[in-house]
């Protein structure tokens, strides 16, 4: 399991989060000040916890499915991942969350009716997580890159034609109960503010 001890919001990213975009839209000095107050407020309740997990795979395509076998057995059905996963050897898949402790921040808020306060923190929680896989997905590139392999991009249960229920086996198989996520009904992460996804291992072509 990969650690990630700490995570900082950039302020220019919440600010896009927020919709504002710095060179078309200047912000008065109460609104700006209000942003990085709840920002710096908001940046403590931030506890990141990463879940990591790897295995070769091999990739099966025939008349009825599309499945990419893991050696332990699990497999994903995905004509869409299969593509994204032609040429790789092995995977990684990544559950983060950034705990549940903004969120109940940003709960307090609407229940006072102050809604651009729970929109900020709300916004902080999005860019938290993001900034958050992004680190870990530094990190196991850096390792990759030092054996000779390249990464795919980041495919997440949801997108394309796969199915956003297997994201139970998917968490399942990372093991991110460890890192207290969990699925209500509706297949939704609970802390809100986690992200699952799968990454690619291919070796770098020589030329």
């Amino acid at each position: 399991m990969l650690k990630i001890l700490t995570v900082e919001v950039p302020y220019n990213k919440l600010l896009t989060r927020l919709g504002y975009l710095q060179t078309k839209t200047k912000l008065d000095e109460k609104t700006a000040g209000l942003i990085r107050e709840n920002l710096n407020l908001s940046q403590k309740l931030v506890k990141p916890q990463t879940a990591v997990a790897f295995e070769n795979i091999t990739i099966s395509g025939g008349k009825v499915s599309d499945e990419i076998l893991f050696e332990s057995g699990y497999k994903i059905r995905s004509s869409n991942l299969m593509a994204l996963l032609r040429d790789c050897f092995k995977v990684y898949g990544i559950s983060v969350t950034i705990g549940g402790l903004l969120e109940r921040r940003r709960d307090v808020f609407l229940k006072k009716k102050e809604t651009f306060n729970a929109l900020i923190s709300d916004a902080v929680g999005s860019v938290a997580a993001e900034e958050t896989i992004d680190l870990v997905n530094a990190q196991i590139k850096s390792y990759e890159e030092k054996n000779g392999n390249i990464l795919t991009r980041r495919y997440s249960p949801g997108y394309g034609d796969w199915s956003l229920e297997d994201n139970k086996h998917f968490l399942d198989w990372i093991g991110a109960k460890h890192i207290g996520i969990k699925l209500n009904e509706f297949c939704q992460m609970n802390p809100e503010k986690s992200i699952s996804a799968l990454i690619g291992v291919a070796k770098r072509k020589t030329e």
